[in-house]
Formats: C-alpha cells, sequence, structure tokens
C-alpha cells in the first residue's frame, strides 16, 4: 500500500479543507482522501497509511514515469472551539465627549447672543406703538473649542461673557456651532440653507462647513443662462472655488448661447485664466482623471483640494492660489532646511 499524508510545517494554527485525488489516464479517479475543518498546529500531519495500492499507482496512474497527485485545499469556517470570541472595544469617546458639551451651560464661558435678522415686517399701519424688538437667541459656548473649530469666531470672544452676533439667522448659527463640536448638519437643512451656511462658514473660518456646503450648493443648484452671473459674482466674492468651476463649465458648454443672451460687462476680473482651463478639459477629455498624469494647470478643484488636505495646507481659496501654494510646497520638499538639494 502507498500512504499519503498533508504536514503542517508554519507556527500558526490553521484550519482546512482538503482533498487529495489520482487519477489514471483518462482522468477516472484511483483514489481519494478527504477531510473537512482539519485543525492543525505546528508539525500536525494528517493522512492515510492505505491511500491506494502500489501496482494500481504503478499501472494506471503514471504518465511518463511520473505520478500526478491532484491537492484540493481551501481555508474552512474557525472552529467556535479554537478561535476565542470577538471582542467588543469602544471606540475613543473624544468626539462624543465633545459633542456633549455643546450648549452646556455650565461648563460654557461665553455666550454668544444671535440677533433675528428676517423678522418680518408689521403688515398694519393702524397701530401706534412699536412692536417690541425680538429677543436675541443665546448659545452657550467654550472658546477653548472653537479655537480650532471656528477660529474667527474664537476670535470674537475675546474675553469671554457675551458677544452679539448681528449678520448671521439664529438657525444658521445653531447649524454652524453644532458642527464646530463635532455635528453633522442634517442633508435637508444644508441644502435647504446651502448659501447662507456658506456665508457663516467665511465669517466664522470654518473651512470645512464651507466646502461642505459648497459643494451641496453646487450639486443641488442648475446653472443656467438667468443664474449664470449671479452665482459667478457671488462664488468670486466668497472664494468659491468650486462653484466658480461650475459656472466655468457651463459658460464654455454653452459658449454660443451665453454670449447672445448674456451680459458679461460684469464678469468678475481674472476670468480668462479660468476660461482656458475649462476650455482645455474640454478639448482633452482625460484631463478630468485623477492623478499625476494631470498638470495642475487643468486639474479639477476638487483634485486641487484633495492634493492640498494630503499635505497638511490650506484647502480654501482660488484655484489660482491653490496652484501656487502646490507649486511652492513641491519646490520646499526639493530642498532641506539650510537650502540644500534633497537625495
Amino acid at each position: 500500500m502507498v500512504a499519503i499524508y498533508l504536514y503542517h510545517r508554519s507556527n500558526e494554527p490553521i484550519e482546512i479543507d482538503y482533498l487529495i485525488i489520482t487519477r489514471d489516464s483518462d482522468l477516472e479517479e484511483i483514489a481519494r482522501r478527504s477531510a473537512f475543518a482539519m485543525t492543525y498546529n505546528e508539525d500536525d500531519f494528517d493522512g492515510d497509511d492505505n491511500f491506494a495500492e502500489r501496482t494500481t499507482l504503478l499501472e494506471e496512474a503514471l504518465e511518463n514515469g511520473t505520478l500526478a497527485i491532484e491537492v484540493r485545499m481551501r481555508l474552512s469556517e474557525p472552529s467556535a472551539i479554537n478561535t476565542p470570541a470577538q471582542q467588543f472595544i469602544p471606540s475613543n469617546p473624544i468626539n462624543k465627549n465633545i459633542l456633549s458639551m455643546y450648549l452646556d451651560e455650565e461648563s460654557s464661558d461665553v455666550v454668544f447672543e444671535v440677533e433675528p435678522t428676517n423678522v418680518p415686517k408689521s403688515k398694519t399701519r393702524l397701530s401706534s406703538k412699536k412692536k417690541a424688538k425680538p429677543s436675541p437667541v443665546n448659545f452657550n459656548a467654550h472658546h477653548l473649542i472653537l479655537l480650532k473649530s471656528a477660529p474667527a469666531l474664537a476670535e470674537m470672544c475675546g474675553n469671554g461673557g457675551n458677544i452679539a452676533i448681528t449678520d448671521v439667522e439664529p438657525e444658521i448659527f445653531r447649524h454652524a456651532l453644532y458642527y464646530a463640536y463635532g455635528g453633522k448638519v442634517a442633508d435637508e437643512d444644508m441644502q435647504a440653507n446651502a448659501k447662507k451656511i456658506i456665508d457663516a462658514a467665511d465669517i466664522f473660518g470654518m473651512v470645512n462647513l464651507k466646502l461642505e456646503a459648497e459643494a451641496c450648493y453646487v450639486k443641488s443648484t442648475d446653472i443656467d443662462l438667468d443664474n449664470m452671473m449671479d452665482n459667478l459674482l457671488y462664488a468670486d466674492a466668497k472664494n468659491c472655488a468650486l462653484l466658480k468651476e461650475a459656472v466655468i463649465d457651463f459658460v464654455v458648454e454653452n459658449d454660443e448661447d451665453v454670449l447672445e443672451k448674456v451680459s458679461l460687462k460684469d464678469m468678475p476680473g481674472g476670468m480668462f485664466a479660468d476660461l482656458l482651463t475649462a476650455m482645455a478639459r474640454a478639448k482633452k477629455k482625460d484631463a478630468n482623471a485623477e492623478g499625476d498624469g494631470v498638470k495642475l494647470s487643468t486639474m479639477r478643484v476638487s483634485e486641487l483640494r484633495k492634493k492640498l488636505d494630503e499635505k497638511g495646507l490650506e484647502v480654501d481659496g482660488s484655484r489660482e492660489s491653490m496652484i501656487q501654494t502646490l507649486k511652492e510646497h513641491t519646490i520646499s520638499d526639493k530642498f532641506d532646511s539650510a537650502g540644500q538639494a534633497r537625495d
């Protein structure tokens, strides 16, 4: 008889299913050995002392003097007995802890008094009495948390106390402050108030919130001949590079209609480079692909921001400033602190 065995030489345990077969010249089975859920530790083995008759293998299984053995193996499901149960480990609670401090009066060191800015006017003139001015909405906050999440808002705090906010609606301020504590603005609220949130984030120095609101606005807004100029002027005023890119793309795709139906006398300065960039992308379709194969000059705003973020650089700004920052950082990477070229 001929014996056959599988040996486990690794020092790590393994659990497998296996099948061993020998066949004749017509590929018919002569002998087989199989096992399921076999657990092997270091130097363990398994097999059969009486796998097949020697004469049968010599007469029927040899092919040009060679014995072919078919072996199939696969990892089986780990045994519940031999495998320790997966342990639950709670995640780091820092984000949850900070969010729990949102509007906490006891620990706060500053109170923002946000005055309503969209109070409806009285519809009647019969009353000679002046209506009382609506009371501001108070928001308790923590200067230390705002230092990183909303630096411009933190600067307004001064030595703490009560700080008046007059240029942002209370509900928009609520969204911004909640975001500063690690919360998320609900999708429906973001879509309904995207421009107001962009304005507030721009005032308070909340770059991530501004970019998130800008992306939402671009996604939910259909640029057309009627609104393109308003959106372009707004994008230029607020340094919204993604929105500006969307408008410029519309202009290039609808150039004849724009020239015929839209007055371009109010076009912001510096649009020539953006128009050339969009035209270059339109001619070279693969310029939309991400990666180092695309030149910075024709790269999409989202990809420029991604590269800046990966390098820990400022992601807010015009496409020109983003490209300049990336170029300067690339040059500085080539030299050490002493001004010597790196190897």
